[in-house]
Parts: structure tokens; C-alpha cells; sequence
């Protein structure tokens, strides 16, 4: 049985050395798998490709170079639509998602599980980070019924089925993590402590932002009606306030009340900028959503594959290959 792991890079010189390492002793120890690597270099800037190019390469290993950075679930697709294993497992450059879990991945495969999603027991960033992320799980949770198990991300596993149905996928509002879960088929779970990172930055917070508003717009269309339902309970407590004041000023007319109306512009003042907030924020979230089709009209290719470099047993082979130039 051949097994595809693919890893999205960008900027991960200092951790790659570290990461073959340690792949082929994972897969040394599972002797009875044949195992290609496929490193999708995102655009990196830091020598990460200068490294892979020189780097002797034990097992086989598909080196994608894409024209420029397209964003990790893009690369992800890319490392995809090159896989040639009966299984293909999605593991991060960073080595916060450890490859010695790689093992619990291929029992649960080889026991009939189709798609295997790795959940972290615990994380080790910093507390602000954790409870964002903490944050996007439950919102993401919530808006879309529960699709994904908590605290997972891309680490996982997925059958050559599973992976021709991703591979066939179109969109450009790209979150594999959902679209796994999505897909259904026979699934599985394992538990992993995420380590911390080595060397390199990583995604900042406003990046993080903008993927997980990303997989919460392409998952579930919700936010257009809490909008809905924002209007409704504006309209209804602006009908209630006037009717109030309909009253009072019919019971003034007869006598039967005697209240002194406050004048002053605060009152309406406040109504004005809270409604006009609203608005802005309503037709903000419309706009996602509008630009998210304009995206996908546009038809687009999700990503540009400069050039794919194949190395391994003494191999070495450069060029564009035909799915490369269909991509």
C-alpha cells in the first residue's frame, strides 16, 4: 500500500531538516508502506526551496513549487491533485502536529476508517491564541452542526476515495478540514498532544482571522439570517417604542397622563448611529458572501504551479508535468 503525505510550506527552512528526519524514521518503522512525500512550497522567501532542491532525499519525494503564495489550503489542494497513494495524510510544515502520530493515523485506516481526523488533547500557545482558536471551533461548531470534531485542523488522514471526491471540488473558498468532515464516509478520530514551534512565526492572528471567517462563510450560510432575524428584532422593538409613545400621547390629549417629554437630540441621536451600525455591519457580511461568489464566478485557478521537481532513489527529474499545466 502507497501513502501520500502532503505538506504545505511556506518559510519552514529552519524546521526542514527536522521534518525529513523524522518522516523517514516514522516510516521506517512502518516498513510494510511505500511512502511519497509531496512538499508544496507556498512562496516561500527563506531558502526553504534552495533547501529542498539540495537536500538528498532517501524515499520519493514530489517537490511543487507554486508561482507565488496562494495560502496554505491552496497548497494543500495542490499537494492533493499530485498524490498517488492509496492513502493521502495532510501534516503541517511547522512540526506542531508531531509525524510519530502517523502510526495511530494508519491503524485507524487499515481497521476500514475512510477519513481519520487527529484531535489535539492539548495545545501549547500562547493562552491569547488558544482561546481564539478555542473560539473559531465553537462558533464553527455551532453555525454548522457540529461538521467538524473540535480542536482539529488539517492533520489527518484520508482514503484514495475520499481524495478523488476532494480532488473534484471547484470552490475557491477552500477549508479541507471541512470538506473532509463533509464528505462523510466511514470515519475515525485519534487524540495528540500539539507541540509548540521550533523555529518560524507562523500564521499571525489576523491571518487566522481571515481563514477562520473563510471556512465560516464557505460552510454555513447562518450569518445572512441572524441578519435576518438582527432586522426583525430592531423592527419589533422600534414598532413596541412607538406604540408606547402612541399611547402616551393619546392620554396626554385626554388628561389621563401628565408626562413631560425630555427635549434634546440624544435619544435620537443614538438611534441614528446604533441603526446606521447595523446597517454597515449588515451589508458587510452580505458583501462576504457576494464577493465570495464573484470569486467563484470568476473562475480563476485556485493556484499556479510554477514547476515540479521529483527526486529519490538516486533520481532526479525537473519540469511542468501535464497535470501541473492543467492546474
Amino acid at each position: 500500500m502507497r501513502v501520500s503525505v502532503v505538506t504545505p510550506l511556506f518559510n519552514e527552512v529552519g524546521n526542514l531538516a527536522a521534518l525529513s528526519r523524522r518522516l523517514e524514521s516514522v516510516f521506517e518503522q512502518e516498513s510494510s508502506y511505500d511512502w511519497e512525500w509531496i512538499a508544496v512550497d507556498d512562496g516561500s522567501r527563506d531558502g526553504s526551496r534552495e533547501w529542498l532542491e539540495a537536500h538528498p532525499m532517501r524515499n520519493e519525494a514530489r517537490l511543487i513549487w507554486l508561482s507565488r503564495n496562494f495560502g496554505q489550503q491552496a497548497a494543500l489542494m495542490a499537494g492533493l491533485r499530485h498524490a498517488t497513494g492509496d492513502a493521502v495524510i495532510f501534516l503541517d510544515g511547522d512540526l506542531q502536529d508531531p509525524p510519530e502520530a502517523i502510526p495511530q493515523l494508519l491503524r485507524k485506516w487499515e481497521e476500514g476508517a475512510q477519513v481519520v481526523i487527529a484531535q489535539r488533547a492539548k495545545r501549547s500557545e500562547r493562552m491569547s491564541r488558544r482561546i481564539l482558536i478555542r473560539l473559531f471551533h465553537y462558533l464553527f461548531g455551532q453555525l454548522t452542526g457540529n461538521l467538524l470534531p473540535k480542536d482539529s485542523g488539517n492533520f489527518g488522514l484520508i482514503d484514495v476515495r475520499v481524495a478523488e471526491v476532494l480532488r473534484g471540488m471547484t470552490e475557491h473558498s477552500l477549508y479541507l478540514p471541512g470538506l473532509r468532515a463533509w464528505a462523510g464516509f466511514a470515519q475515525a478520530t485519534i487524540t495528540y498532544d500539539r507541540q509548540d514551534r521550533e523555529t518560524g512565526s507562523g500564521l499571525s492572528l489576523l491571518r487566522l482571522f481571515g481563514s477562520a471567517w473563510d471556512a465560516i462563510v464557505a460552510f454555513s450560510d447562518l450569518p445572512l439570517r441572524l441578519i435576518a432575524a438582527l432586522g426583525v428584532l430592531i423592527s419589533l422593538g422600534s414598532f413596541g417604542y412607538g406604540s408606547v409613545l402612541l399611547v402616551e400621547r393619546i392620554l396626554q390629549f385626554f388628561g389621563l397622563f401628565s408626562g413631560q417629554e425630555v427635549l434634546g437630540f440624544t435619544t435620537v441621536a443614538v438611534s441614528v448611529f446604533f441603526m446606521g451600525g447595523v446597517q454597515l455591519i449588515c451589508l458587510g457580511v452580505m458583501g462576504e458572501y457576494l464577493a465570495k461568489i464573484y470569486r467563484e464566478v470568476k473562475g480563476r485557478p485556485l493556484y499556479l504551479v510554477e514547476s515540479i521537481q521529483t527526486k529519490g532513489g538516486g533520481m532526479t527529474q525537473n519540469g511542468l508535468g501535464a497535470k501541473a499545466a492543467k492546474d
